[in-house]
């Protein structure tokens, strides 16, 4: 059983959406509910918080900064200068909408959901933000919770979900078109007593996916089997990603938001960012605006 390490006990009321810079060598990640932005140094162990003008919840590579989506915009963000540009706010939402997860497709468009903030209606939306900087809203079904926003390495196969339903669907995409069509249920999480939430593919095209409420994170075969099974020290994570110079550390963001201060004393590292070293190699993050197959 492999063992997740501690490496940073940030404390993060809604840690998310974990990022590795491969030319720099850290993981970034943001706390959505305290809008922050952390980077981890794993060489030194350091680590450092940065302020956000909005509640950012995902954000991709792009040219040396962060193309973000929080509340209900698009912008960039530069951390050296710690400068923030919104590019355009998202019309038509819900108020008391926000943003959620997001991840690059291999066109190098950047796909995100939003979600009910207080989880009360299923009124999410799913969205593609092209490199041309057009907005198109996808149409998927309406969702309360919009999470995990994965593709396969071939390309052709997408992931996401709805994790008040504990199911995992699997959509065929056609990079040509760029349509979706096939929908089905993945796999489901319901024997785990888990909701799913953030992910990541490796090399070998499996899905590791957060079982929030559940200490997990699952490693699904492309046929939606159970690989492998993850414990760790938080009942909440919510997302992966693969760093390290092999990109086989797998980084894990935890959150401590809504649980009890039993709870609390309990599970101390709750909210904590933590490492673990796995056989299968991940996959490079790809990067807004580029082509990645």
């Amino acid at each position: 059983m492999l063992a997740p390490e501690c490496v940073a006990p940030t404390g993060c009321v809604l840690g998310e959406g974990p990022v590795w810079s491969e030319t720099e060598g850290f993981l970034w990640w943001v706390d959505i509910k305290r809008a922050k932005l952390h980077r981890y140094n794993p060489r030194t162990g350091n680590t450092r918080r940065y302020d956000l003008p909005l509640r950012a919840s995902a954000f991709a590579l792009y040219e040396g900064n962060f193309l973000m989506v929080g509340d209900q915009e698009i912008g960039v963000y530069d951390p050296a200068t710690e400068v923030y540009d919104r590019i355009l706010k998202i019309e038509g939402e819900p108020e008391g909408n926000r943003t959620n997860d997001g991840g690059v497709a291999p066109d190098g468009s950047f796909w995100f959901g939003t979600m009910d903030d207080a989880e009360k209606e299923a009124r999410g939306s799913y969205f593609r933000y092209g490199a041309d900087q057009t907005l198109t809203q996808l149409r998927l079904p309406s969702v309360m919770v919009t999470n995990t926003m994965q593709f396969s390495p071939d390309g052709r196969t997408f992931y996401t979900c709805d994790s008040t339903e504990q199911e995992i669907l699997a959509y065929d995409f056609d990079p040509e078109t760029g349509s979706l069509s096939g929908r089905r249920v993945f796999a489901s999480t319901y024997e785990f007593d888990g909701y799913p939430d953030g992910s990541a593919v490796d090399s070998e095209g499996c899905l590791w996916v957060c079982l929030w409420g559940a200490s997990r994170v699952v490693r699904y075969t492309p046929g939606g089997e159970v690989d492998q099974v993850i414990i760790l020290a938080a009942p909440r994570p919510t997302s992966v990603a693969f760093g390290g110079p092999d990109f086989r550390t797998m980084f894990i963001t935890t959150a401590r938001a809504g649980m009890t201060f039993p709870q609390l004393d309990a599970r101390p590292l709750s909210g904590s960012l933590f490492a673990v070293q796995v056989d299968v190699a991940g996959r490079p993050a790809r990067e807004f605006g580029r082509l990645s197959l």
